[in-house]
Parts: structure tokens; C-alpha cells; sequence
């Protein structure tokens, strides 16, 4: 009877030491570092080359975009063949149905990046807002193949393979939820406290921009 309790003691051991393992991934690799140009309302504006194309076009760093996009002025001039779709785009404007031009790659200094599929937008209006010509948005499509470290005081843009990232000293770590967007939980602060989820927008050019139905839901302002 000892031994048989002896046996299964040892069982149940092995199995919580197997039950307490995990996998941990391997510490994410330095790929490049890329200098970017910060516009106002901290906009990023990154330097790149589409396809075989030497032309250096100027693409905007959005966490908010859900893909990457090319400005259909762009498209034209380069004659760049265009495929229809069904697929949306939801932004401050509303849904509208866009068409792509598929599988081209993107390169910037240490990097190429294939297969992108980008859809097509027109980005007129934010030409004329920065007063520098905008090429297209780099969104999800890109970001979630790396590891992406933007540092505001050096104007730089490191690059990672996935992996396990070692964040440095100081600061506050946020863990978002990801669908193809960043969604962050946050408390708006007034007589009383809001709880609710953001989209952390690189791209939005504004510290805070709250819908209007969830300004009328939540009386915010009342």
C-alpha cells in the first residue's frame, strides 16, 4: 500500500511539473533602425520605395489603419493594375467600398517587406493638411509581421523580428486587446469615472477624439 501511495505521489508531481511548463518564445532580433520625419500632431512619416520603383515615397505610421494603403493619385501615375472588391473601410468620413492593387512589396533601409496587398484611398486632403505629399499608409498589414519600437526623442524606427521584446526602464506598459486595431481600456476622469476602450491611433494627429455617440450615450459633457 506504501509503495502504490509512493508511485502515485511521484504521478502527481510529474504531472504538475508538466502541467506548470510553457513555452517561451525566443527574445525578438534587431532587424534595421529607420529614421522618420514627425509632423504636426506628432504624425510619423517614413521614407519608402514600392516595388522596383526608385522613387522615394512618403508613407504615414497608423496604428489605426487596419491594412496599408496607396493614394489612388499614386496609382494612376505609376499604372498600377487595380482589382475589385467588396471589401470596407470604415473611417471619420464613414464606410466605403475600396478596390486593391495585390501582392507588391515595400522596402525602407535594412527591410523588405513582400506581398502586401494595398488598398486604394485618396489622401488629397491630408496632402494638403501636412503640406507634404502623403504616398499611402502603412496600418496592421505591416505591424503585425514585426516587432515595432518608435523612439519620439531620436526620431527612429526599430524594426524586430517576433519574438519576446525586453521594454526599458521607466515609462508605464499598456496591454491592449488586438483585433486589427489596438483597443485600449482607459477611465475618463469628470464627476464621475467612464470606462471604456480606445483605439490607440498613431495616425489620428489628436490626443483624444471621443464619437458622438458615445458623447451623447455617456453625457460626458453634461
Amino acid at each position: 500500500m506504501k509503495r502504490l501511495l509512493f508511485i502515485l505521489l511521484l504521478t502527481l508531481l510529474g504531472y504538475q511539473t508538466q502541467a506548470q511548463e510553457e513555452f517561451v518564445p525566443p527574445d525578438c532580433k534587431l532587424i534595421t533602425k529607420i529614421s522618420f520625419t514627425q509632423l504636426t500632431g506628432g504624425i510619423i512619416l517614413i521614407k519608402a520605395q514600392l516595388d522596383l520603383f526608385t522613387d522615394s515615397l512618403n508613407f504615414v505610421l497608423d496604428t489605426g489603419s487596419g491594412g496599408i494603403s496607396l493614394d489612388s493619385t499614386l496609382v494612376a501615375s505609376l499604372h498600377l493594375p487595380s482589382s475589385k472588391s467588396q471589401k470596407t473601410i470604415r473611417g471619420i468620413a464613414g464606410v466605403k467600398t475600396v478596390d486593391f492593387v495585390l501582392n507588391h512589396s515595400l522596402k525602407m533601409p535594412g527591410i523588405e517587406v513582400n506581398q502586401l496587398d494595398f488598398h486604394i484611398n485618396d489622401y488629397s486632403l491630408l496632402t494638403s493638411v501636412y503640406g507634404v505629399r502623403i504616398d499611402g499608409i502603412i496600418g496592421y498589414s505591416f505591424l503585425r509581421r514585426y516587432v515595432v519600437h518608435i523612439d519620439y526623442d531620436e526620431y527612429t524606427l526599430a524594426i524586430f523580428t517576433p519574438g519576446r521584446f525586453r521594454y526599458p526602464k521607466g515609462g508605464f506598459v499598456l496591454k491592449p486587446n488586438f483585433s486589427n486595431l489596438p483597443l485600449q481600456t482607459a477611465s475618463i476622469q469628470t464627476s464621475r469615472t467612464i470606462l471604456s476602450r480606445y483605439i490607440f491611433d498613431t495616425g489620428a494627429g489628436l490626443c483624444l477624439l471621443l464619437s458622438k455617440d458615445f458623447v451623447e450615450d455617456s453625457a460626458i459633457f453634461s
